[in-house]
């Protein structure tokens, strides 16, 4: 049987603040189209698509962690999820950042994994240190830079 350990991610507050503002806005926008005098379809259209969209971001900022089981890592973001098995970690950089590619992460301040040969990830684990040991008890010949 293998042991499951979760770590939920960081939260940036302006990560925070801009979900949560988009989610403010969808309201009051889906609120000034029930006063106005649209037609009901517009009315319904514009409901149907704020309560997709800010159920997507309370996902998103509800549903956002890892998880180490057995020889693997998963990770999710709201709906965004995948593994990696953890033996293809060859290395973690931490204090730095990813501005292009997966980053299932609300927090700014996290780490970098390389896997594979080419692949990259961001994440931002709360407990950065106790996630590296975590991954490093799976595969200690992962590298810390």
């Amino acid at each position: 049987m293998c042991s499951t350990q979760t770590f939920t991610s960081s939260k940036n507050w302006f990560v925070g603040l801009v979900l949560w503002g988009a989610c403010l806005l969808l309201g009051v926008a889906f609120g000034q189209q029930l006063l106005s005098e649209a037609s009901l379809a517009a009315k319904l259209a514009l409901g149907v698509f704020s309560f997709l969209l800010v159920g997507l971001l309370l996902w998103t900022w509800f549903g956002t962690y890892y998880q180490i089981v057995g020889q693997h890592l998963y990770y999710r973001c709201g709906p965004w999820h995948g593994r990696i098995p953890i033996q293809d970690i060859r290395v973690v950089r931490q204090k730095d950042r990813l501005w292009a590619g997966l980053r299932p992460a609300l927090g700014l301040d996290g780490l970098v994994l390389h896997y594979h040969k080419w692949d990259e990830i961001y994440l931002s684990p709360k407990k950065k240190e106790a996630f590296i040991q975590s991954l490093q008890q799976v595969n200690p010949s992962i590298q810390l830079k």
